[in-house]
C-alpha cells in the first residue's frame, strides 16, 4: 500500500512538473514570439517610435525616417526632396555647418552613417556608442527639425545631386526601370523616380525646400527606430523630451499618393532591351502584371507574398514545368523565378527566366513562356484551387518563420524591416503581416492569382546582346516587339505624354 501510494504521489509530481515544463515552454514561446518584434509606442504628437533592446553589444542604432521622396512627388518637383535629404548633413542647430556636423559625427564614434531618398521615404541613420543614446537622438532631432538651409551649400550640393542623376542616364538598369514606370504607371511615373529630373534640380529655390520641410518633415509623417544596448522605458522618456515639443502638422500622406491605373493595357505588350552588359548567350524574358496594393486590397498581399516563395523554389511545378519545356531552353529550374512586390499604389507580380541560345527563334520562345505562364501554370493553378499543396505550403511557412528567427538577431536589420513595413503600409500591417501569411491557403493563393493574373494583360520583355538584337531585329518587328531605348526610356524628356496631372483619391 505505502509503495503503492508513492508510485501514484510520484506520477502525480511528474505529471504536475511535466504541465509545468510545458507551460514554461508554452510562455517562453510566446516571449521568443514577441521578441521577434520591436517594442512600440507613439508620442501625443504623432511622431512614432520603435524600439528593439539588444544588450550583446555596447552599441545603439539609431533611425529617422519619413514618408516622403518619390511617392509624395509631383512632375514639377520630382528630384527635390533628393536635394533636401542632402542638405541635411550640412549644418543645423547644433552645428554650424557641414565640417562641425562631421565632427560632431566623428565623436560620437561613428563611422557607419548615411541617408537615402526612396520611393516611399526618405531616411537618415547610424550606429554609435550606447552611452552617447541621448547625444544621437538630439542629433538627429537638430537635422531633421532644425537644418540652416544655407545659400552657398544649397547651391554646391545643386551640382553633386545633378552629377548623381546624370551618373544613371546611361546605366541600362535605370532606363530599363524608367521606361518601365513610365509605360505602366502613366498617371505619375515621376512618384516612382526618387532621383527626379536635372532641370527641376536646377531650378529648385530654398523656399522650395522650406516648404517641404513644413509640409512633410512633421511628426505625424514621421518615424523614430531605436535599437541596441538600450532600455524602452528611457527611449521613450528621451523621446518625449527630445522629439515632444516637434509641432504636429495637417498633412495627410495619403492625398499625396497618385491612384495608379489597375489595368494600363488594352492588349499584352511586347518588348525588347539590348543590354550590352548581357551575354550574347543568354536572354532575360519577364512578365509583369499590376498586383495588388496594399492601400486598396491588403487581403491579397498575403497569398501573393507566399506565392514569391514557392514559384522562386526550383523543385516547385512552376518551374519544373517551364524548366521541361524544351522549346524555351532555359538553363535550369534554378533560373526561373518571379515574385510579387509589396506597394501600397504600385503592386507588382513579376515572372522571368534565363534563356539559352538567344539567336534561335527568341521572340516566339518569349511569346511562349508568356503563354505557357498565362494561358497554361496560372491558369491551371487558378482554376484548379491547388497550387503550392498543404505540405509543401507548410514547409513555406516554417522556412520563412525560421527566416524571421534569424533576422531578429540582427537588431538594425530587423528595425530596417519595421521601417520598410511602416513606409510601405502602417504599423498595423508589419506587426500582423506574419501572422496573416501563416493563415494563407491554397484556395487563397488561387483566388488572387484568378483576380490579379488572369486574363489581365502583362508588360513582356526580353533583355538581349545588342549583337543578337541586331541578328535578329526583323524577327522582333515581325512578331510586334517594341524595342526600348534611352531616348524613349524617361518621362520628363520631350516628346513624351506622361504630361496630366496624376489622379489623386
Amino acid at each position: 500500500m505505502k509503495n503503492k501510494f508513492f508510485a501514484k504521489t510520484a506520477r502525480a509530481l511528474f505529471a504536475a512538473a511535466l504541465m509545468a515544463a510545458f507551460f514554461a515552454c508554452a510562455l517562453s514561446s510566446c516571449k521568443k514570439s514577441a521578441s521577434l518584434y520591436p517594442e512600440y509606442f507613439q508620442l501625443s504628437n504623432g511622431l512614432s517610435v520603435f524600439v528593439r533592446p539588444d544588450h550583446k553589444v555596447p552599441l545603439a542604432y539609431i533611425e529617422i525616417a519619413v514618408r516622403a521622396g518619390g511617392v509624395t512627388q509631383r512632375r514639377d518637383n520630382a528630384g527635390i526632396f533628393h536635394l533636401y535629404e542632402h542638405m541635411m548633413f550640412k549644418g543645423n542647430s547644433l552645428c554650424k555647418d557641414s565640417v562641425a556636423f562631421q565632427k560632431e559625427l566623428s565623436k560620437m564614434g561613428v563611422d557607419d552613417w548615411n541617408g537615402t531618398t526612396g520611393e516611399h521615404c526618405v531616411n537618415y541613420f547610424f550606429t554609435i556608442p550606447s552611452e552617447d543614446l541621448k547625444r544621437g537622438m538630439e542629433f538627429w532631432s537638430a537635422a531633421i527639425r532644425e537644418p540652416l538651409l544655407d545659400e552657398k551649400e544649397f547651391e554646391d550640393e545643386k551640382k553633386v545631386v545633378i552629377s548623381e542623376i546624370q551618373a544613371q542616364y546611361n546605366s541600362p538598369g535605370t532606363i530599363l526601370a524608367s521606361f518601365f514606370n513610365k509605360t505602366i504607371f502613366p498617371n505619375a511615373p515621376w512618384q516612382l523616380d526618387p532621383s527626379g529630373a536635372v532641370k527641376t534640380v536646377q531650378d529648385a529655390t530654398l523656399e522650395e525646400l522650406k516648404s517641404i520641410k513644413e509640409k512633410y518633415y512633421v511628426p505625424n509623417n514621421a518615424a523614430l527606430f531605436v535599437g541596441g544596448d538600450v532600455d524602452a522605458k528611457e527611449v521613450k522618456k528621451l523621446a518625449q523630451e527630445i522629439f515632444g515639443d516637434w509641432q504636429k502638422g495637417s498633412f495627410d500622406f495619403n492625398s499625396e499618393c497618385a491612384v495608379q491605373e489597375s489595368a494600363p493595357f488594352s492588349q499584352t505588350k511586347f518588348f525588347v532591351f539590348p543590354n550590352e552588359q548581357v551575354s550574347p548567350q543568354i536572354a532575360q524574358a519577364m512578365v509583369y502584371y499590376r498586383g495588388a496594393d496594399a492601400d486598396f486590397d491588403r487581403d491579397s498581399t498575403y497569398p501573393l507574398d507566399v506565392f514569391t516563395d514557392y514559384i522562386n523554389d526550383p523543385s516547385s511545378i512552376f518551374a519544373t514545368r517551364l524548366w521541361d519545356d524544351k522549346e524555351l531552353k532555359i538553363i535550369s529550374g534554378d533560373y526561373v523565378g518571379g515574385g510579387y512586390s509589396t506597394r501600397r499604389r504600385t503592386g507588382l507580380i513579376h515572372f522571368s527566366a534565363t534563356m539559352l541560345e538567344p539567336e534561335s527563334a527568341l521572340p516566339l520562345r518569349v511569346k511562349k513562356f508568356y503563354d505557357d505562364i498565362a494561358q497554361d501554370i496560372i491558369k491551371d493553378f487558378a482554376e484548379q484551387k491547388s497550387v503550392v499543396g498543404k505540405k509543401k505550403l507548410l514547409q513555406m511557412k516554417r522556412s520563412r518563420a525560421d527566416r524571421q528567427i534569424i533576422a531578429a538577431e540582427n537588431f538594425e536589420s530587423l528595425l530596417s524591416d519595421a521601417r520598410g513595413w511602416w513606409t510601405l503600409c502602417d504599423k498595423d500591417y508589419y506587426y500582423s503581416r506574419a501572422k496573416k501569411m501563416a493563415a494563407v491557403n491554397d484556395g487563397q493563393i488561387a483566388a488572387a492569382l484568378q483576380k490579379y493574373v488572369i486574363g489581365k494583360n502583362a508588360f513582356v520583355v526580353v533583355v538581349v546582346n545588342p549583337t543578337v538584337y541586331k541578328n535578329l531585329k526583323a524577327q522582333f518587328d515581325e512578331q510586334g516587339f517594341d524595342e526600348i531605348t534611352k531616348k524613349r526610356a524617361f518621362w520628363f524628356e520631350s516628346g513624351n505624354k506622361n504630361d496630366g496631372k496624376p489622379k489623386i483619391e
